[in-house]
């Protein structure tokens, strides 16, 4: 029969059977965006959405509102003391107290709906066909059991907290530079971005390579860290949108993140003939679940 585009490209393309650094660095921030029509084409996952968008849509309002009366004025008063112009001053306050209110959200969404986040990075996985393999591997390591780490929010709560204690601090010791338009926001989100990546992307280290320490995992992340900082930062950058960010882009980059799983998964699988395969280099390389089982679509 003939070849979906995604089973041409893994059987032939270098990307796909093998990605390069170079390559992933310049795809990485695409992600994100590919990650939003991913989405957007799966209905069953906005329910998901519900109870973060009650949240969030009070928080942003009650912590705008506060903000634009409490902080904005000081802020402003200080740059303008600082020998900046008054409508720069103002002008950057008001980007200061935007980019406020998304750490305020983002530690909300972060303590209390981590575990959706992780959800929908499974659901995507689990379409993938990349989940049922990594089970069938899993089990032939572990004497036939094929129980990968479930989600469960009481864990994900204390993953999001331990992220949350290291991400924090970097995110207000650098949120000053949001006061630069533009040029401000983008090193922000740089600087932060590849932390949020490594967030998304740490279970699925643990359930793919078996990675649990912190240190490992950084080795992980350093070793791929242009992917990961053009990830992050587009991810981070979809995120400061005002109203839609904490809501659409929250759960888009989850999907994002399921991508760019898929990427490092392709390291040591290749995809053909219908399933994924490990590479000859690769550990159990006979171990192969036809994708089509699962219902395998598309890259997206």
């Amino acid at each position: 029969g003939r070849l979906s585009s995604h089973q041409h490209l893994s059987m032939s393309s270098p990307i796909m059977s093998g990605p390069q650094p170079e390559v992933e660095t310049a795809i990485s921030p695409f992600l994100a965006i590919w990650g939003v029509f991913s989405f957007l084409k799966r209905p069953s996952l906005w329910v998901q959405l519900v109870l973060p968008i009650i949240v969030t849509t009070i928080s942003t309002i009650v912590s705008f509102v506060t903000l634009m009366f409490t902080a904005l004025p000081g802020q402003s008063h200080a740059l303008y003391n600082a020998g900046w112009p008054g409508w720069l001053a103002g002008f950057s306050s008001f980007l200061l107290v935007l980019a406020e209110v998304m750490v305020i959200n983002l530690i909300i969404m972060l303590v209390f709906f981590g575990c959706v986040q992780s959800k929908i990075t499974r659901a995507i996985l689990e379409e993938k066909g990349i989940l049922p393999q990594l089970r069938a591997e899993f089990a032939q390591r572990n004497g036939g059991n094929m129980e990968l780490p479930e989600p469960n929010c009481a864990r994900d709560i204390g993953h999001a907290l331990l992220f949350l204690l290291i991400r924090l601090p970097l995110l207000l010791i650098t949120l000053p530079v949001n006061s630069v338009p533009v040029l401000g926001q983008v090193v922000w989100v740089l600087l932060n971005g590849w932390l949020y990546a490594w967030e998304l992307s740490a279970e699925f280290m643990v359930m793919s390579r078996e990675i649990h320490r912190c240190g490992a995992q950084f080795d992980f992340v350093r070793g791929r860290c242009g992917a990961y900082f053009g990830f992050g930062a587009a991810a981070m950058g979809l995120e400061l949108i005002p109203v839609v960010g904490p809501w659409i882009f929250f759960a888009s980059n989850a999907c994002g993140a399921a991508l760019m799983a898929e990427r490092f998964f392709m390291e040591t699988h290749i995809y053909q003939q219908g399933m994924w395969m490990p590479k000859a280099t690769a550990p159990m390389a006979e171990i192969g679940v036809r994708a089509d089982a699962v219902g395998r679509k598309n890259l997206l």
